[in-house]
């Protein structure tokens, strides 16, 4: 089997409502479609979710990257051997892990639909068939942000995320007011600061505030280099923190291994650079027995259900992963007819060939910013 053609479609998928976030609100997800096809007939897809204020791609460098490098790299080759792939991709441009992911998850999705299994059996075997997710808060006036919480809780979400890291006492505010609204025995709270804790000073004397109000974990308080300061804010909290922007290469892995105790890894299909090294992350967790969950970053139904198949591996599943936010997709621009239910606080894994949903490639249409067709 060869990859024929590799085509390449920027889309703005538009959510149900805003998500407002430490550097502010989206109304749409600029991201990017990627379709495989071969020369019998199997098509594979995947998709780039960027994020450009944390990690440096944006949906415009996705796409020269893609145009340029990637696709050309692995046009005319077995789509069936990923890792020679991964390779090649690494070999023509470093970094770039978000466009490096949309093309690993349509590999995947090839090759699942090749052999005729999912690809969370690609990935090892699935050791949850139910993942257990969060629910996601963004930052908003307290009202609302209460309202959403109340709501979360009484549909049996255990745990919910609020979005935070403006302002130490600000977060603080509000992980009260919705602790109250749900009860001190409700849910768990989860707080996000987005690496935005610049004034340190303020955090170290809320802490007492923060451990009083419940939180099963304190996700990257501090910018994602600084381990000094991350390891010494863990010695002195009893609250995991969990490390999302701080683990972003195999460096940031080793870090975190010289001492591991008080920390949770959240790995990113995007960031990891797609699924294959990131069940490699995954396997390293399990190996030095750190807690890991899978956590996402604005993708819509496509890279949703990869993360939904890499958190289908985990052996033990500690923490609640964050596979919902392609619930905020607009009905219309959901481009999976049978896409997992993703309205509960247990989501299926699909259980079908590759990624398990039927990608309805013309309902991008709409979204789609241009298309981008390279052949050999």
């Amino acid at each position: 089997m060869k990859i024929t053609e590799v085509i390449i479609r920027p889309v703005q998928v538009p959510r149900k409502e805003s998500f407002g976030v430490r550097t502010g609100k989206y109304d749409v997800m600029p991201n990017v479609y990627v379709q495989l096809n071969t020369d019998e007939g199997l098509v594979g897809y995947g998709e780039g979710a960027p994020i450009v204020d944390y990690f440096g791609e944006s949906q415009e460098t996705m796409v020269e990257v893609l145009k340029n490098y990637l696709a050309p790299a692995i046009i005319g080759k077995d789509p069936l051997n990923i890792r020679e792939r991964i390779r090649e991709m690494d070999v023509v441009i470093p970094r770039n892990p978000c466009a490096k992911a949309a093309i690993d998850i349509a590999l995947h999705d090839l090759k699942g639909k090749a052999l005729g299994v999912s690809i969370g059996s690609l990935l090892g075997g699935v050791s949850q068939e139910l993942v257990p997710v969060t629910v996601s808060i963004g930052l908003d006036d307290l009202a609302t942000m209460k309202d959403k919480a109340v709501a979360a809780a009484s549909q049996g979400f255990s745990v919910l995320k609020l979005k935070g890291g403006q302002n130490v006492a600000e977060d603080i505010a509000n992980l009260t007011t919705v602790r109250k609204a749900v009860g001190e025995n409700g849910p768990w709270l989860r707080l996000d600061a987005n690496a935005g804790y610049v004034n340190r000073g303020e955090l170290y004397r809320c802490l007492g505030e923060m451990q009083a109000l419940r939180l099963i974990l304190l996700e990257q308080p501090f910018p994602s280099q600084e381990w000094d300061a991350l390891r010494h804010l863990r010695d002195r909290l009893n609250i995991p923190i969990l490390l999302d922007e701080s683990m972003q290469t195999p460096w940031d892995f080793q870090q975190m291994v010289k001492s591991p105790e008080g920390f949770v890894a959240n790995l990113k299909v995007q960031i990891c650079g797609g699924l294959y090294k990131a069940s490699q992350l995954v396997a390293a967790c399990e190996r030095f027995q750190i807690p890991v969950m899978i956590g996402s970053q604005r993708e819509s139904v496509i890279g949703n259900t990869a993360s939904l198949h890499l958190a289908s591996i985990i052996t033990r599943l500690d923490y609640t992963c964050d596979q919902r936010y392609a619930n905020a997709v607009k009905n219309e621009a959901n481009v999976a007819e049978d896409g997992p239910p993703l309205s509960g606080p247990l989501v299926p894994v699909p259980k079908g060939k590759g990624l398990g949903i039927t990608v309805n490639w013309k309902k991008s249409d709409s979204m789609a910013l241009a298309t981008h067709v390279i052949r050999p």
